[in-house]
Order: C-alpha cells, then sequence, then structure tokens
C-alpha cells in the first residue's frame, strides 16, 4: 500500500480520519462560493491550490470577525466583494498573482458570502483545511511530489487561527457544533502537519 504525507504518521487514512472527526451530514452541502471553485479549479500545481484553499478559509474568520482583513473592494459590475488577499500574498507571491489573473477573468462575477450563515462560514472554514490535506495528501501519494513548503504553509496558518477561532462565541447549538469541528479539523492539520514535516524531506535548492 502506498503512503501518503499523512499514513507516514501511522494513521490508516487522511480520510478515516477526518470521518471519524466530521459531524455526520455536516459537509453535505458545498460551502464554497462559484467564484472560489473556479479559483480552486485554475490553480492546477499543489503549490498554488493550498494558499487558495488557506484564503477561502482566511475569508470566512475575517466575515466572523475573527481575524482582520485587508479592506474589501466592491466589484464594479455587481458590487459584491472580492477575496482579500493577506494571507496567500504572504505565503505564495505566485500563487497570488496568479489569482489576481483569474479575478480579471471571472470580474463579472462576485464572491458573495452573503447566503452562508455563521455556522455555514465556519463550515467553510472546515471544507477548506479538508480539502488542503487531501490535495496534499493525493499530492504525496501519486508522485512523491515536493509537498513540504504546501504543509508549512499549512501549519503556520492553522497555529495562527486555532486562537482565532477560540474568541468565537456560538449562539445556538449548530453553530456549537459547527465551531467544535472547524477547532477540531484544525488541530488535527497541525498535529499532522507537524509530524509530516519530520519525515517529508528538505526542499532542494534550486
Amino acid at each position: 500500500m502506498k503512503s501518503s504525507t499523512f499514513r507516514l504518521l501511522g494513521t490508516t487514512s487522511l480520510v478515516a480520519i477526518l470521518g471519524l472527526t466530521s459531524v455526520p451530514g455536516s459537509l453535505a452541502a458545498d460551502y464554497f462560493t462559484e467564484v472560489e471553485i473556479e479559483q480552486i479549479r485554475e490553480a492546477q500545481s499543489i503549490e498554488r491550490r493550498i494558499p487558495v484553499f488557506l484564503e477561502i478559509a482566511n475569508i470566512r474568520l475575517v466575515r466572523l470577525g475573527l481575524v482582520e482583513g485587508e479592506e474589501e473592494v466592491d466589484n464594479e459590475e455587481g458590487g459584491g466583494n472580492s477575496i482579500t488577499r493577506g494571507i496567500i500574498r504572504i505565503l505564495s507571491p505566485e500563487a497570488a498573482d496568479e489569482l489576481e489573473r483569474i479575478d480579471d477573468e471571472l470580474s463579472a462575477l462576485t464572491n458573495d458570502l452573503s447566503m452562508f450563515s455563521r455556522g455555514d462560514l465556519l463550515r467553510g472554514y472546515y471544507q477548506a483545511l479538508e480539502e488542503a490535506m487531501d490535495n496534499i495528501d493525493d499530492a504525496y501519494e501519486r508522485d512523491r511530489g515536493d509537498v513540504r513548503k504546501p504543509l508549512e504553509n499549512l501549519l503556520e496558518f492553522v497555529e495562527n487561527t486555532i486562537p482565532a477561532l477560540g474568541e468565537f462565541s456560538p449562539d445556538d447549538g449548530n453553530e456549537e457544533i459547527a465551531l467544535e469541528d472547524a477547532i477540531e479539523i484544525a488541530e488535527l492539520a497541525r498535529d499532522g502537519a507537524t509530524e509530516a514535516l519530520d519525515i517529508v524531506p528538505q526542499t532542494e535548492e534550486r
């Protein structure tokens, strides 16, 4: 059986672990917008895709008022708001440049999060981290690709945002469950990435 980044840690599979931590049915719906899905599709390499997932997770924390974001820019066509770029510019300037190009192509669309409840935003954070972990896993398992930088990006992000999640005050049981799931997936990502970085080889200098 092939060994993935996270399976090297002695776990049976990342999917199995995630299945234990999620609430049944909590991710039955898709908590990404059409614009975000297109951005993910356009970001083909793992080095560019992981910052996209982390940016999606980050904008939900911004929307919830848990972290500060860049000033929102109104879209001239639809009056909506664009994705903030603070996290992605820090983690991957190249990915940020690519997303700016994609945004130009999708200028008629807006990244409108108004349809999501507070619980949905937390589930979007969960979904983004879950997708990031799965993508890293797949990239490593497929061709033993260089996933060290994506792992470092993931670790840095969750270490910074786990405390922010602790500032969220649920208004009802639904939000409480969503918060518990978000914290649990973030801690899973933190612990898995930390251990994986002890195994994955250092990136070769080019």
